[in-house]
């Protein structure tokens, strides 16, 4: 064979060989939601379904529409749009209206992920662009809260103590066991705890994903929170029900997890799990809004780079031999 029939392909580092295509994590990122999905079904019916055929469908749409403007690889098929579209149906009440739907959807495809040039280039996570352009342009219509089937209080837990106080939290007589199984008002994918935690732990087991973040972010929170409550436990939360409010364990499994905006190696996974968990509490007690998730974990994903600079010195170096 004459060396002209040769192809070299230069790249940046890091160099990682691995039986993984895009197509096998998307598509297990989805079958892991299938629990949340579930749940989101049965507790708000067909708004819920309105939302999240909504948000998928619109995705695909803007995925394809976006790279046959620009001249690309039309890959709707490969289940990343798909999914962005699902994540931020999540993060939506069943009550949002169907435009507020698919403008957030276009936004996170085409100013989150196709501006930056697709799949692998977008330094913040396409999900949370498109929630964080709903949050500031239209802060009502994502908040239209009702409460699930089965339940009593219209209002999640997090607003409840973040617009009333810790007095009128009480009041409401929320419960764990409640808060875990999903009778909560929220958006769609946060509510119920057990069915997301079972995807996380798909998700693990298939080795999607690494439990460093998951257990990174769960930790941060939890430890923050319990140095607030014990600090005063007359103003702060305990800190379990922050973690079972709120969108902290869809971000810990789906979201902070996303391969493209987080860093590579175990120890700045770890890391940056901790910041996103930390940085959500700081958010949460300090800041204007109940959760904060998306911003914590925005900021966290312009992080990523320098986590990623991390790394074991090479053998051979400062006395280091193989």
């Amino acid at each position: 064979m004459v060396p002209s029939n040769y192809r070299f392909y230069v790249s940046f580092p890091p160099h990682i060989m691995v039986r993984k295509s895009i197509h096998t994590i998307m598509y297990n990122y989805l079958v892991a939601l299938v629990p949340a999905v579930v749940a989101a079904l049965y507790y708000f019916r067909i708004g819920a379904l309105r939302v999240m055929i909504l948000g998928v469908v619109s995705s695909m749409v803007f995925e394809a529409l976006m790279q046959k403007f620009l001249g690309r690889e039309i890959t709707i098929s490969d289940g990343s749009a798909a999914l962005t579209g699902l994540l931020l149906a999540m993060l939506l009440p069943s009550t949002t209206p169907w435009w507020v739907v698919v403008i957030g959807c276009g936004s996170a495809i085409i100013i989150g992920k196709q501006i930056f040039g697709g799949l692998g280039n977008n330094p913040f996570n396409a999900t949370l662009v498109g929630w964080v352009i709903l949050r500031l342009s239209w802060p009502d219509r994502i908040s239209s809260w009702i409460e699930p089937f089965g339940g009593e209080i219209p209002d999640p837990p997090l607003s409840v103590f973040k617009f009333d106080g810790l007095e009128s939290f009480l009041d409401y007589e929320f419960h764990y066991t409640s808060l875990f199984l999903g009778s909560q008002a929220g958006g769609l994918g946060t509510i119920c705890i057990v069915a997301l935690l079972a995807g996380g732990l798909y998700l693990i087991l298939r080795r999607i994903i690494s439990w460093h973040i998951p257990a990174g972010l769960i930790g941060g929170l939890l430890i923050f929170a319990s140095v607030l409550w014990l600090s005063n436990k007359e103003v702060y939360l305990p800190p379990l029900f922050h973690l079972l409010s709120g969108s902290a364990v869809l971000a810990a499994f789906f979201i902070a997890t996303d391969p493209v905006t987080s860093p590579l190696r175990p120890l700045p996974k770890l890391i940056y799990g901790v910041m996103c968990g930390v940085l959500i509490m700081i958010i949460r007690t300090w800041g204007k809004y109940p959760d904060g998730m998306a911003f914590a974990v925005l900021l966290c994903n312009a992080a990523a780079p320098l986590l990623n600079k991390i790394r074991p010195r090479p053998y051979g170096k400062e006395g280091l031999v193989a």
